[in-house]
Parts: structure tokens; sequence; C-alpha cells
């Protein structure tokens, strides 16, 4: 019998209960991604100058954003990049934690493909049968961390707050500007002018 894999944005909405009913949150948000991945999950968050110098690491992919080494519980982030970016770190710390939630059970003794690029680490989601089931495995690990770093009953709570001011609610989740605004357009709490206006925000890239 087919066993039923987990949505991931349900499965990363059960985390984020799971860590609330264990541990204090503190105010959200932001979410606390790391303290979620560390005291919560067991894993270890570490930066190194490069990811493919890891052993195991890929290093035909290009530059790789982060990897998870499930042997040893450990998330290993891009420190330039994370330096660069503090948004993009926590994105990259949620879209590993999707993988050790969603496919590192699933792999059933056989290890992690490791390593993911940048353009595979994206906030805003823009071959080969192997090929394919890797893009699947990182769209599930995006759609999870979206989830996970802007939950939908925050985002909407903060939005009529905020009367939808993009760079307030960026800087209140910790998150870009475009990846803020992506989420609000696909729950649908941006009225039609804000959706057609070009967003300028200096960290875009990330």
């Amino acid at each position: 019998m087919a066993i039923r894999k987990p949505d991931p944005r349900q499965a990363a909405l059960a985390l984020l209960r799971d860590f609330e009913s264990r541990f204090d949150p503190g105010t959200l948000p932001p979410v606390p991604v790391e303290r979620i991945a560390e005291s919560h999950l067991g894993l270890l968050v570490e930066e190194v100058d490069d990811v493919r110098a890891l052993p195991g690491a890929p290093t035909d992919q290009g530059r790789l954003s982060g990897l998870l080494d499930p042997a040893t519980k450990t998330i290993w982030l891009d420190r330039r990049e994370a330096a660069r970016s503090p948004g993009r770190r926590r994105f990259t710390i949620a879209h590993e934690i999707a993988h050790w939630v969603l496919h590192v059970p699933a792999t059933t003794g056989a290890r992690h493909e490791p390593g993911c690029r940048a353009g595979e680490v994206a906030e805003d989601d823009e071959g080969t049968a192997r090929a394919r089931g890797r893009r699947r495995l990182e769209s599930e690990a995006n759609a999870f961390a979206r989830e996970l770093l802007m939950p939908e009953v925050l985002v909407v709570a903060q939005a009529s707050e905020t009367g939808r001011n993009l760079p307030m609610l960026a800087e209140r989740f910790d998150v870009s500007v475009p990846a803020l605004r992506l989420r609000l357009l696909t729950l649908g709490l941006l009225p039609p002018w804000m959706a057609a206006a070009p967003v300028v925000d200096d960290d875009a890239g990330r």
C-alpha cells in the first residue's frame, strides 16, 4: 500500500503548533526558525565558506545555499550569503528543515541527496526523471518554508493591522519584500493596484 505523503503546508503548520506546545515562542512574528531547528528538532545550524567543500556535497551544481546532513543532523549554510541577507539565511534554514521533516523519513535508510542550489532555495519559485523528482522535492521544501516563516493566520492578522504595508510586514516577518508580497498575493490579500505595482527592494535577489 502506498504511503500517503504529508502536504508541505500542513506539515509546516503541524511543526509550528508542536513547537508552540513545547516551548514559549515569544511574540510572533518573526517565527524563530533557528530555534525550531536546534531546540525542537535537534538540528545543528552551522556556516561554512563553501558548502561544496563538505564531505559528500555535490560539486557539479554551482554554488550551494545550504545542505542537510542527516547523519550528523546538521544544516550547513553558505557563510557569505547568510551574512549578506539574514532573511535569506532564515529561508534556507526553513528549506532544510523541510527536507528533514518531509524527505529524510521517506528515504528508509538511503542517504538524502545533499545540496540545495541558490536557484532551488527560492522565496518566489519561479529533463530527466531524476531531475523532475529533484525539482518536486525542492518545490515542496520551498512551500513548507514559506508556510513556516509566514503562517497564513499570522499573515492575515498582521496584514490587517498594518494596512498591508509591505516593508513593515517584511520587517515583522524578517523576510524580503518580494517574498512577503508573493505570500499576500497567494492568499488574496492584495488589492489589484498593489498586486500590479512593481516592487523595488535592495534584497530582491535573495
